[in-house]
């Protein structure tokens, strides 16, 4: 017969409030602060660390006791400060062995909004490290053992922690900055100091980032707590490695990375990364380029340096964007599309990689080859031999010379470099198109080619140039010598030389280093050697040496014509080009500004020019020369030759003057003039030069240097002889 209901729910009704007022009850009766001397004894035997508990109030219906205020002791050789600290702890106890036995059996912690401190010595132990020693007092172990069977919890949290992390400075040393990562979150089942246990953790990363972690861990290693086994599955995202603490503020590394997954074990005495994925990374390095001390070797694997032991499957670095920054670089480099793969990695040996990635200017680069051991000192120290092929390389963008240089044009580069950490030994090829060398230059239509060796001690950033062949057609141009980087500057010392190159294949070329010839002409036939000195900085080379040029006509250019009335004097022929025999000088380039010293031409069609002057950077040309003409109209034989003969003549047009003795004057001064050369200034522009003979300085020579015998000017000679000059020799 069945009950009646109502009377069943008031009997249910009357049970569950007898054991709630039972619950409410117990903590009447049971002092629960009375346990707290034997709880703090028995976890301080089980960390090895003194712990502190506030008093203790129980919660019957949570299971638990309540405390408000709890610490855990740091390890004194790092500091006198709680290593964990927190107001509020939940200490999970069996009930009915405490109720009926007042016996504790602790069943789990939950610790709400702690305030954990980790901190890192020189020597690369960790403050945790000296956690879970085991004490030698035997009564204190028992008593362990019977609060925490076996070292053994059902389950520990944390939430809404915040974990502090430093290190501990050398003797000596400037202590760095400590980081903070907040709304720390951490839950471990059956948690055990002898056996393996599943965790899982969360926190939120300086910069607005994430990290969640989940895997097992232990037991854990009684001598060394950081050396305790784990594998775990590490996901990130949106990390600020700077902030993150995950990269040094020395690097020069800032930016964001979009996600990290990792997916790794530590057996406690080596690192194996099964898989490492860095998404989208935009990073930007900025380059100091100063010369550093010799990086030590790479550490020896050491269980107290995690990363020194690391082994790695495959690490991977997806679709980056890096930036590149240099003193005095005015515009920063971007790589985009940044692809790496770094398999196999070992800590004693090479690992074999590939990248790819689009570089300034829209080229593209690809790479391979093997690095490592990586040198955590120094990562430029690592030991690498790689192959890097560039296309469409822009010179004035990549970062790769200074843009102060005023070097442009766009590159096909193949690289084989090979470091052991030291030494950098590189070997180049390059075709480049539009070359540009000098600021005011504009670029070769005609492609050059290079082939260079070059050494460079990577700690220093000082190299040698071996050899550059630079290759214009089947001109050869050779450069060698030495170079030195410090910040912005790079100090250059190099020798460029060229041995009777082919002007023909030249041609094209000149223009890249400024030289510009008058508009409408070109060099045709011929040789240039030169024996040039480079030197000062790659941004303002100072270039200086011999240059000379033999058997070359500059077409489209009738140096002649440009002559004037010395033309006629001397019986020169128009023509379509200017034949030079030869032409060399002392260049020295500075600023873009041009000097030449000791200049000497030759020229059969007119004579030989010798003298001094300068290009601007602008283009114009300020140059003083002398000029001997080698052939006139009716030029006498014998005796006198050239110069009597072009006296004679001038004699007789200036004898048609009234009062024409003066002829026989005129006559003497022009073979006087002639034998001393007559001064020539060349100014305007390279593309539009002019050329004016200074009238008074043939009156100067011939009065100066007289003819042996002649006869000297009389007082009245003064005026016919001006007027005739200023009317047919004046300057053009």
């Amino acid at each position: 017969m069945a009950l009646p209901r109502r009377p069943i729910l008031i009997v249910l009704g009357s049970i569950v409030a007898l054991i709630l007022l039972i619950a409410l009850a117990i903590p009447l009766f049971l002092n629960a602060d009375a346990f707290r001397t034997r709880i703090e004894t028995a976890l301080t035997t089980s960390l090895g660390r003194k712990v502190t508990l506030g008093k203790l109030e129980l919660s019957v219906l949570s299971g638990s006791l309540v405390d408000q205020n709890a610490a855990i002791a740091d390890d004194p050789a790092f500091s006198t400060q709680p290593f964990l600290q927190t107001s509020n702890v939940r200490i999970g106890i069996k009930m009915f062995p405490l109720i009926f036995s007042r016996e504790i059996h602790i069943t789990g912690f939950a610790i709400d909004s702690p305030k954990i401190t980790l901190l890192r010595a020189a020597n690369g132990t960790w403050n945790y490290s000296s956690i879970g020693h085991a004490q030698q007092n035997t009564a204190a172990n028992k008593e362990s053992s019977t609060l925490i069977p076996n070292l053994t919890v059902g389950h520990v949290t944390i939430s809404n922690g915040q974990l502090t992390v430093g290190t501990v400075p050398a003797p000596g040393m400037a202590a760095t900055p400590r980081r903070n990562y907040d709304q720390l979150t951490l839950e471990a089942k059956d948690f055990s100091f002898q056996k393996s246990f599943p965790f899982t953790a969360s926190a939120h990363l300086p910069g607005d980032g994430t990290v969640s972690l989940k895997g097992n861990a232990g037991p854990i290693n009684p001598q060394d707590a950081s050396l305790t086994p784990f594998d775990a599955h590490l996901e990130a995202r949106h990390i600020d490695p700077l902030a993150a603490g995950f990269v040094e503020s020395t690097s020069g590394l800032t930016g964001s990375i979009e996600a990290i997954d990792l997916q790794a074990n530590w057996n406690g005495r080596q690192l194996h990364v099964h898989n490492l994925e860095v998404d989208s990374p935009k990073l930007t390095l900025i380059r100091e380029n100063k010369p550093t001390t010799a990086a030590p070797p790479p550490p020896a694997p050491n269980s107290n340096n995690m990363l020194s032991t690391l082994t790695a499957d495959h690490l991977q670095i997806k679709d980056g964007t890096i930036t590149i920054t240099s003193p005095g670089q005015a515009i920063a480099s971007v790589y985009e599309q940044l692809n790496a793969e770094l398999t196999n990695v070992s800590p004693t040996a090479a690992s074999p990689f590939k990248l790819s990635a689009q570089i300034p200017g829209g080229g593209s680069l690809t790479g391979d080859g093997t690095a490592g051991p990586v040198n955590q000192a120094s990562a430029i120290a690592t030991p690498l031999n790689a192959h890097i092929a560039i296309s469409h390389l822009d010179l004035a963008t990549s970062g790769v010379v200074a843009p102060e240089a005023g070097i442009s044009g766009i590159a096909d580069l193949d690289l084989k470099a090979v470091s052991d950490g030291k030494n950098l030994n590189a070997n180049a090829s390059a075709n480049i198109h539009g070359l540009r060398v000098a600021k005011n230059g504009s670029p070769s239509a005609k492609p050059v080619q290079v082939q260079l060796t070059a050494l460079q001690n990577v700690q220093a950033l000082s190299g040698q140039l071996q050899s550059a062949l630079i290759t214009i057609g089947k001109a050869i141009v050779n450069v060698a010598g030495t170079y030195q980087t410090s910040g912005a500057t790079t100090t250059l010392n190099l020798a460029v030389n060229t041995k009777a190159a082919s002007i023909d294949e030249l041609q094209a070329f000149l223009p890249s280093v400024g030289v510009h010839l008058p508009s409408g002409s070109r060099l045709q036939g011929g040789t240039l050697t030169t024996n040039l000195n480079v030197t000062g900085s790659a941004a303002a080379p100072i270039i200086s040496g011999p240059v000379r040029i033999d058997n070359t006509n500059l077409a489209g250019f009738d140096l002649g014509s440009k002559l004037g009335p010395l033309s006629s004097l001397a019986g020169i022929k128009s023509g379509s080009g200017t034949a030079i025999q030869s032409l060399s000088a002392n260049v020295t380039i500075n600023g873009g500004n041009v000097r030449t010293d000791n200049v000497s031409v030759v020229v059969p069609s007119i004579g030989s020019a010798t003298g001094a002057g300068t290009i601007s950077a602008a283009g114009a040309l300020d140059y003083n020369t002398i000029l001997k003409l080698t052939g006139v109209l009716g030029a006498a034989s014998g005796k006198g030759g050239a110069a009597a003969g072009a006296g004679g003549i001038a004699g007789q047009l200036m004898g048609m003057i009234p009062g024409g003795a003066a002829g026989k004057v005129v006559g003497n001064y022009a073979g006087a003039a002639l034998r001393n050369g007559v001064p020539v200034a060349i100014g305007g522009t390279t593309s539009n030069p002019t050329f004016t003979p200074n009238m008074g300085g043939i009156m100067h020579s011939a009065t100066t240097a007289p003819k042996k015998g002649a006869a000297k000017p009389s007082q009245n000679s003064t005026d016919p002889l001006s007027n005739a000059l200023g009317g047919l020799l004046k300057p053009h």
